[in-house]
């Protein structure tokens, strides 16, 4: 007998209120043993005890739910805290005349006489329902007590509900399924791993999990696969432009997609259209992408509609009128002369490959701010970019004005997917810190993989190269190498070999910057000043000590870095006895900056203003 039996005898009861009472017990209290006159729920608004149905044992904490039915023997012991708990009783029975099976069914299991306890995942409906019961039964007025009738039903109502939900949790293929089901109905939408995850109702990780482990690929990899099946189906089927076609399956650049065919079919869009006619040529799909998913999954991307086992020939209407409307639409928007924007073709070298660029993006989203002062270089500011949790603005101020146009994409850390989207950028650009979304931003726009802490002067060529700045960018860096050489001299007849240490609080620690550091580099290789031993470190950027180690740290000069995340822990230790008592200290030999100029808008822009600042500090 299965829960929906136990729903079906819910349906048709017929629920009396018998009682609605609220009683507290005190520790070291109980409640005897008793038989229930009437159907129960015992439900704990606070308080911890054992709760015993009959033979049966229960643990019962805040907000939980006991069920046991008339007859049954009722005690609560072992109370460890006050149990403040509510004992609504009731009576159900089947409206005669009714179904042979009805009566058949209560027969076998009557969830009127079952035991049940479960602790509800939402427990302020029931508990705010059997409040009021409460409050209504006291009143005892015929109205009132009508009013608690109806509050039983949706009591009752509201507990199998949550029982029913607590009891089918999701398997793994479910998930996976239903995503599949958004996947294929919804290909053409912009579509987000996180959008994705809150529709079938679980974390974006685990989706990402659940899908390797059953297609091997991500949830975004299976989307750009499906969507460049609907495109080979499309190419067959229509003779229209390839720009409507990439618009149809929801591409927003037809060059991008072309791009994307090629590299998963084989073949271009327009050699697969030519080939349509030739069917052994066709069947050598030199990526193996094929209707049913890759890799040996039996997943299918089209649903059967006809009798037959073909694909409906309706689907191809809709995709018409989606194809018109996408012409209409860029028909709008198209530019008025004419012009076409001048192409060249460029390979992008990144940690996750090669991207080819047919043409130079304009539109480019950054996921890491150090990007805003490297293309601000070269002349050209992204449409989009993270910002800085560190600085008021959250951007670099000393850009001026100009860094009001660009858009804000989130954090670093936690940047914006949906923002990015609505962005429709031509080109992403990304850190290694932003690996586990990259499944999800190349399903959005072609995107490039940078090191975060790759030398400015390796990603400034980079992103040269994608904005046709190649010369422009290699103009910056000679004019950074030319500085440092003249100030390097400079810097070591001063301090004839004194060390500098650069540091930030944070975290209730300090956190010292070491040689790895690309910051600290500008101190100990470009401007060859001699790290303290405890900062020598080749593979880690910075490690975390106490106050106290400051001591055995002994630089003869100390950079601290402050923001506004962290004012507060420094101020503490600077008027700390142990800091007021340090050489470096009693020198006068501290200076402060900003840690987000330093460390996080890292450009030529930014460190030219690092290095002058280094030099007051040093020469002055």
């Amino acid at each position: 007998m299965s829960f929906q039996d136990d729903l079906l005898l819910w349906n048709h009861a017929a629920l009396k209120v018998v009682d609605v009472r609220r009683a507290v017990i005190q520790p070291g209290d109980s409640l005897r043993a008793h038989q229930l006159t009437a159907g129960s729920f015992l439900c704990t608004v606070q308080g911890k005890a054992r709760v015993l149905l009959d033979e049966a044992q229960y643990q019962a904490g805040p907000y939980h739910v006991c069920h046991a039915g008339k007859g049954t023997v009722l005690a609560i012991d072992y109370v460890q805290e006050a149990l403040e708990y509510y004992l609504l009783q009731y009576k159900a029975t089947l409206a005669l005349p009714c179904r042979e099976e009805l009566l058949r069914l209560q027969q076998k299991r009557d969830p009127f006489q079952l035991a049940h306890s479960f602790t509800p995942r939402y427990p302020l409906p029931l508990f705010g329902t059997v409040r009021q019961m409460h409050e209504k039964w006291q009143k005892a007025s015929m109205l009132d007590r009508l009013h608690a009738k109806a509050l039983l039903h949706q009591f009752v109502y509201e507990w199998l509900q949550q029982r029913q939900e607590q009891a089918e949790e999701p398997t793994a293929q479910s998930l996976v399924d239903k995503a599949i089901r958004l996947i294929e109905e919804q290909f053409s939408e912009k579509m987000t791993l996180h959008a994705l995850a809150s529709q079938v109702g679980c974390q974006e990780r685990q989706l990402q999990r659940l899908f390797k482990a059953a297609l091997a690929v991500g949830p975004m990899e299976y989307l750009l696969r499906v969507r460049l099946e609907k495109a080979k189906d499309l190419l067959l089927k229509l003779n229209v432009p390839l720009m409507d076609i990439a618009e149809a399956v929801g591409f927003t650049d037809s060059y991008y997609f072309s791009r994307l065919f090629k590299k998963y079919v084989g073949i271009s869009p327009s050699q697969f259209r030519k080939m349509a006619g030739q069917p052994e040529l066709c069947r050598q799909n030199p990526s193996g992408l094929s209707p049913s998913f890759i890799g040996g999954k039996s997943v299918p991307l089209y649903s059967i509609n006809n009798e037959n086992g073909s694909h409906s020939q309706s689907k191809t209407a809709p995709a018409s009128a989606a194809l018109a409307a996408h012409r209409s639409k860029r028909a709008k928007q198209a530019d008025p002369e004419g012009g076409v924007a001048k192409t060249t073709s460029k390979y992008i070298r990144h940690l996750r490959g090669e991207l080819e660029l047919d043409r130079l993006p304009e539109k480019i989203a950054v996921l890491d701010y150090q990007y805003i002062d490297q293309m601000y270089a070269l002349g050209h500011l992204p449409a989009g970019s993270v910002f800085a949790t560190t600085s008021p603005s959250g951007l670099p101020e000393y850009l001026g004005e100009k860094m009001s146009a660009i858009k804000r994409l989130g954090t670093k850390d936690h940047p914006d997917m949906t923002a990015i989207a609505e962005l429709s950028p031509e080109l992403i650009v990304c850190t290694d810190t932003h690996a586990r979304l990259y499944d999800e931003l190349v399903a959005i726009a072609p995107t490039v993989m940078l090191g975060r802490n790759d030398d400015w002067r390796t990603t400034l060529p980079v992103l040269g190269k994608m904005l046709g700045k190649e010369q422009e960018a290699q103009n910056v860096i000679d004019a950074y190498n030319q500085k440092i050489v003249h100030l390097k001299d400079a810097i070591a007849a001063k301090l004839g070999g004194k060390t500098v240490s650069l540091i930030r609080p944070r975290d209730n620690m300090i956190r010292l910057h070491t040689t790895a550091h690309r910051t600290a580099r500008i101190l100990y290789r470009d401007l060859g000043i001699a790290p303290p031993p405890m900062a020598m470190d080749s593979k880690r950027t910075s490690s975390y000590i106490q106050l106290d180690a400051m001591t055995e740290l002994n630089a003869d000069h100390l950079f601290v870095l402050q923001d506004d995340t962290n004012a507060a822990l420094t101020s503490a230790y600077q008027e700390s006895a142990l800091w007021r008592n340090l050489s470096v200290v009693k020198a006068n030999h501290v200076r402060t900056f900003d840690t987000t100029m330093w460390i996080g808008f890292y450009g030529p822009v930014a460190i030219n203003r690092v290095v002058d600042e280094i030099a007051d500090a040093l020469l002055s």
